[in-house]
Order: structure tokens, then sequence, then C-alpha cells
């Protein structure tokens, strides 16, 4: 049976949604493993592409702040010595 691009498109959907299992997909529509995979790769390839037509082409402005990940890791000196001291009176030290 010939399948048109709309019907291999599908079929590679169904098989990429169900962790590329080509040999069920290919048990579920009656074509062999080795067809799915083919549609699969070609698939894929095209979504490829029109990733790349729709992303942006100049690269976005970096902020001048910083990210919130880089200043909750930061150490404070000023609060680092407020626990020392208070380690120290604890005995902790």
């Amino acid at each position: 049976m010939n399948y048109n691009v709309d019907q291999q498109k599908e079929i590679a959907q169904y098989a990429v949604e169900h962790d590329n299992n080509y040999k069920a997909t290919g048990e579920k529509y009656g074509i062999s493993y080795q067809q799915v995979a083919a549609w699969v790769r070609k698939y894929k390839k095209s979504q490829t592409k029109s990733e790349e037509k729709t992303a942006p082409t100049s690269k976005p402005q970096q902020s001048s702040q910083p990210n919130m990940l880089d200043v909750l890791s930061r150490k404070d000196p000023v609060l680092e010595a407020q626990l020392r001291e208070v380690k120290k009176r604890l005995g902790l030290l």
C-alpha cells in the first residue's frame, strides 16, 4: 500500500510519541521496521528545518543583571563572618 506524505508524517509522529518503537508501529500500520525508521528520520529532519526557520536570527540581549542562580550561589562574606562567630560562641568551632 502506498502512503501519502500526511500518512507518513502521522505514522512517524506515532512512532516518536511511543518512544521510537518502530517494531510496534510497523506492526500496527502493517509496514516494515525499516520503513518506519526511514519515515521517522525524514520527519525529524523536517522538524529540525522548521525549527531553524522559526528560530530568531539575532542573539538575545544579555541582561546586565546576573541570573538568579548566580546570585543565590554566592556567599556573603559578612554573613559568613557572623556564622563563624555564632559557631564559635556555641563551641562548634
